[in-house]
């Protein structure tokens, strides 16, 4: 039955964990099928060619697998791919990134006049961001920097230590976002890092809560009239790394589904 089918999300890594937990958060009878393309992490240094490769052959994966609605939880494939993603999808699979619900709900909000946005080469080379603010909220400025150590860093599973402190640090020794009013973190593995990104910025400053608006924006794309069942969560990767397995413990428990999948 429809309503049984699992909600799709992929990311080069842990990074995605993020969403996912939020999904699991906000939609807790909903089954997920989580994808980490661990073998060629980080897609933040990869180019929009080989992003849009790598992305369309895991979009079709997720659908052949039998999701639903497919969650692009990857800033750099959000804004290097989607227009390969939503092709192979197919015109009955919804996909959900990271840049648009993101932009839009900043938008919404009084008081965002100045936005800070820190993610991957990729992601900031894109311009997606820019452009997006630029169609929903003219009014308001961007301040972006790649930040590409931080990712790594956090991948290699030093979000618990000073390390991604003392990146941050450098990357915001120029006082560029001293006049911000609100960050976006543009990357899925950088709430991780939260508390360390709130501690270097102005009192007052608001970082914003991608994940969450994420899940809020499929549980708005879904249309649910489905029973309550129980639902099962998969946990696939590329790679089978112990960082991935401590990850995904760390968010969702020991008692958790997680297979190695290679492509042919």
């Amino acid at each position: 039955m429809i309503e049984r089918r699992p909600i799709g999300i992929f990311d080069s890594g842990i990074g995605g964990l993020t969403v996912a937990r939020a999904i699991y958060d906000l939609l807790p009878n909903e089954s997920l099928l989580y994808f980490g393309d661990t073998a060629h992490l980080p897609y933040g240094e990869k180019s929009p060619e080989l992003i849009r490769r790598y992305s369309s052959r895991i979009t079709q994966h997720l659908v052949e697998s039998g999701c639903k609605a497919i969650v692009v939880a990857c800033n750099s494939a959000s804004s290097n791919a989607i227009g390969a993603i939503v092709k192979a999808a197919g015109p009955n699979v919804p996909v959900i990134d990271m840049v648009t619900p993101v932009i839009r709900s900043i938008s919404a909000e009084d008081g965002c006049q100045s936005v800070g946005l820190i993610g991957t080469r990729a992601t900031i080379a894109s311009g997606l961001y820019g452009e997006t603010m630029n169609q929903l909220n003219a009014n308001s400025t961007l301040v972006s920097r790649a930040t590409p150590l931080l990712a790594s860093a956090i991948e290699e599973g030093f979000f618990n230590d000073s390390i991604p402190g003392a990146v941050l640090e450098a990357y915001f020794a120029d006082d560029s976002f001293n006049n911000i009013d609100s960050m976006i973190l543009g990357c899925t593995h950088y709430p991780l890092v939260r508390e360390n990104v709130q501690a270097l910025l102005p009192k007052g400053v608001k970082v914003i809560d991608s994940p969450k608006i994420i899940a809020q924006e499929l549980k708005r794309v879904l249309t649910e009239n489905s029973r309550p069942y129980t639902p099962e969560h998969k946990f696939q990767v590329s790679d089978l790394t112990e960082n991935f397995i401590f990850s995904a413990h760390y968010f969702f428990g020991s008692d958790i589904n997680l297979e190695e999948v290679s492509f042919s």
